[in-house]
């Protein structure tokens, strides 16, 4: 029976993965055309490869050691896609997309790819964007940021189709925030300041303790593969600013939901930001969010009733509107009520809907 390939390069905490194991949880029984995924690398978070491995789907791992260019990758993928009949292959990062257009050399497929981050076509040079426009048939773009960007270089069949999440699994363990002493913040994203700011953030926590504020952060998330000069960096960071004792970072972490539901405000202070799937989780569990006035996040967010905005880059800024909202724990609560009313449309089942129209349509021309 013709399926669809899903195809990524690693399966490492981080939020293109965790949404791919989400969509695979949602596709139960006779739920839309045949699914396959295949995980190219062999950078595997156990936990999560044992999530996607429990979701009965048809699930392979070539364990290809980055930078290896032994065709047998290849080939392997090829007797995958022969082996299921792949009539559609989705793929979710640069190199997977790679082998997908590897892949339609030898076998006529219709090939997609997620845009999961602004910023991203407009850093290809002119060699790589012909060759996305010759090899993928169809784009989706995860907001109406990253949208624009693909108009702007012309890119083909273009669906935006927002992130969704399993909204049963956090709206369960929603309760009624009240903000107590700490108060305690959260932030969940990868240790990448250069994007998600984690940096501005530590700075926003010291200027709230030198207010009188009794606070602390936690960070979860871990940093890119072999980089582990970041997160030192940030604990320095942390030193320099003497709130070492009022910081954590909780690295390795697959299961969000209970630090989330421990916290009383959630923060991404984002650089540049694609769409900020945990913004929508956080709102899920309950919680009041404040976040960078950037891309993704800026279209989910009305400043005052469903969360709060900041000026981008601005510590100072962040801090003045984390004192503000505890100082109206009214305003917070009401905050979240409408946050959490908002995010019902955000269901990994409307996501995965959308996924099947594009690739019914998909398989009727390729």
């Amino acid at each position: 029976m013709a399926s669809v390939l899903q195809l990524i390069s690693s399966l490492t905490v981080g939020g293109a993965e965790r949404l791919l194991i989400n969509f695979a949880a949602s596709c139960g029984p006779g739920a839309g055309v045949p699914q396959v995924f295949v995980v190219i690398n062999d950078r595997l978070n156990l936990d999560l490869a044992a999530e996607l491995s429990a979701t009965g789907h048809p699930i392979y791992f070539l364990k290809r050691a980055p930078g290896n260019r032994n065709p047998r990758i290849i080939l392997t993928l090829l007797n995958i896609i022969r082996r299921h009949d792949i009539r559609v292959i989705h793929a979710h990062d640069s190199g997977a997309k790679h082998f997908a257009m590897l892949s339609k050399l030898y076998r006529p497929m219709s090939v997609g790819y997620t845009i999961h981050n602004t910023g991203l076509v407009n850093a290809w040079d002119r060699v790589k964007l012909r060759l996305h426009q010759r090899f993928v048939d169809w784009n989706i773009a995860i907001s109406a940021a990253v949208e624009r960007e693909c108009q702007a270089v012309r890119l083909q069949r273009l669906f935006k189709v927002h992130n969704g999440i399993p909204l049963g699994a956090f709206c369960a363990v929603a309760r009624e925030r009240r903000f107590g002493s700490p108060l305690r913040l959260i932030n969940v994203a990868r240790i990448y300041p250069k994007q998600k700011g984690q940096d501005i953030l530590i700075k926003a926590v010291s200027l709230c303790v030198a207010r009188g504020l009794d606070i602390r952060c936690d960070f979860v998330g871990s940093p890119p593969e072999g980089d582990e000069s970041t997160l030192l960096s940030l604990k320095a960071q942390a030193i320099a600013e003497n709130v070492a004792d009022r910081v954590r970072f909780l690295c390795g972490r697959t299961d969000v939901r209970r630090p989330l539901d421990e916290a009383d405000i959630f923060v991404l202070p984002s650089r540049f930001e694609g769409f900020g799937l945990v913004l929508l989780e956080a709102m899920a569990v309950g919680l009041p969010v404040i976040a960078a006035d950037v891309d993704g996040p800026a279209e989910l967010l009305v400043d005052g009733s469903n969360g709060i905005k900041f000026k981008v880059g601005s510590a100072e800024d962040l801090a003045d509107k984390i004192a503000a909202l505890t100082a109206q724990p009214e305003l917070a609560a009401k905050i979240a009520r409408k946050a959490k009313d908002f995010v019902t449309e955000f269901d990994i089942a409307n996501m995965r809907d959308q996924y099947f129209g594009i690739y019914g349509q998909m398989m009727k021309v390729s």
